[in-house]
């Protein structure tokens, strides 16, 4: 299953999804060119941006299954293009975290302590969602499998009014190194008319760990 546009299932809807089993669609991101598929998850060494084509997600939610090889990930949200985005990182056994806007090509990072999530390790497997609505924008990270908890998951809140609509994606610098997987956007409050258990986000997860 690859993009899946605007499917109700419970409260809200599934603005899109990705599990990138079939590959990287052009027809569906404009990858970086070191995206790479490792077994069935998305994977990239460095390259810079890569994001959807789809570019009016306004408020949402927006979750992904990630694993640090080296260094830091990058979630891009309201991407325009490479040069005008925002993005949030956070890096192995590092307990700060790093909102971004870059605007005209120019990054302005502000760092901030992870306020209750775990402190991400290199290999292991997370889940982070962002809850982006209006200028705010929030932040949960779980380990993968773990349904969020605000009161255990928080990784900290931001504002910033500069782009009101945009694409999703990755980022990679350097030789950070970072792995994706399960890719969904939904509107904000979804939540899904089947056990968590049956869900196919839920599904992958357990196969490609097993």
């Amino acid at each position: 299953m690859l993009a899946t546009v605007s499917v109700c299932l419970g409260a809200g809807k599934i603005l899109f999804e990705e599990d990138f089993e079939k590959g990287i669609d052009k027809k569906v991101w404009f990858p970086s060119g070191v995206w790479k598929i490792v077994d069935g998850t998305l994977d990239i060494l460095g390259g810079g941006e890569g994001y959807t084509l789809e570019n009016d997600f306004t408020d949402f939610e927006f979750s992904a299954d990630f694993l640090i090889v080296a260094g830091y990930n990058a979630f891009l949200m309201r991407v325009q293009d490479a040069g005008n985005l925002y993005g949030h990182m956070v890096g192995a056994d590092d307990p700060i975290m790093w909102w971004h806007s870059k605007i005209g090509g120019v990054w302005a990072p502000v760092e901030k302590p992870i306020e209750k999530a775990p402190i991400p390790k290199l290999d292991v497997w997370y889940r982070m969602k962002f809850i982006v609505e209006g200028p705010t924008f929030t932040c949960l990270m779980a380990k993968r499998g773990e349904e969020f908890d605000e009161a255990k998951h928080l990784v900290g809140t931001w504002k910033d009014k500069a782009f009101k609509k945009g694409a999703i994606g990755f980022r990679e610098s350097g030789q950070e190194h970072s792995r994706y997987d399960n890719v969904l956007v939904t509107t904000i409050g979804y939540t899904m008319a089947v056990s968590p258990v049956d869900h196919l986000t839920t599904t992958w997860g357990k196969i490609k760990t097993e």
